[in-house]
């Protein structure tokens, strides 16, 4: 990927990890070096100040019940009987590092723009122009992504619930979370953070017992 970018020496990749491949990560980068761009791994589990007593979301994920959700042993046993769920019930979710892009501004508190990658993203042309292009006051820059029906809204959320119901169009349209520019003086502006925060506290307070 890097051998792509036109000007690679301005561009710095930063890559979040946990401990179990913290190490790995960083030897393969010593065995394989990027050249003239610079790579900076970080491990999640020594962000200290991402605690449960600060991430609603983090509570959810060390709780029994969200445990038993994804490793229940009446699970179905076939892939036909639990096909319409299993992409939700990945225990990968369990895992922190997919929650870490609403936490973007305070992993990295002084750069203005960052393009998140997710890890399964193969680049193949050069991506320096999307640092150029105009959010108009966005948030978040992506590919709309409205030919797959499992990507409205009403496939994700609990119409049924009135606080999601007043708040959320069922007919509208996800986006492709592989590749996001983010604005994060505009996420800062309209808190975004404590946005997530204030639903994922609501919707914890909704399911609990």
């Amino acid at each position: 990927m890097i051998q792509l970018f036109q000007e690679p020496e301005k561009h710095v990749f930063h890559l979040v990890t946990d401990k179990l491949n913290f190490g790995a990560m960083n030897m393969w980068f010593l065995l394989n070096p990027p050249g003239k761009a610079t790579i900076h791994v970080e491990n999640v589990d020594e962000f200290k100040w991402l605690n449960s007593s600060y991430c609603p979301v983090l509570r959810q994920l060390e709780s029994a019940a969200m445990k038993e959700f994804y490793f229940k042993a009446d699970r179905p046993t076939t892939l036909s009987a639990g096909s319409s769920n299993l992409k939700y019930r990945n225990p990968k979710y369990l895992s922190m590092l997919n929650h870490l892009r609403f936490y973007l501004p305070e992993i990295y508190p002084k750069l203005d723009k960052i393009l998140f990658l997710d890890d399964d993203i193969v680049v193949q042309k050069d991506l320096t122009g999307l640092w150029d292009v105009d959010l108009n006051g966005m948030v978040n820059g992506a590919v709309f992504t409205c030919g797959e029906s499992f990507h409205r809204f009403d496939k994700y959320l609990n119409f049924s619930n009135p606080h999601i119901a007043r708040n959320f169009d069922p007919n509208a349209c996800g986006w492709a979370y592989g590749m996001n520019i983010f604005d994060l003086k505009q996420w800062k502006n309209k808190d975004i953070t404590g946005i997530y925060h204030k639903w994922q506290t609501m919707v914890r307070l909704l399911t609990s017992p």
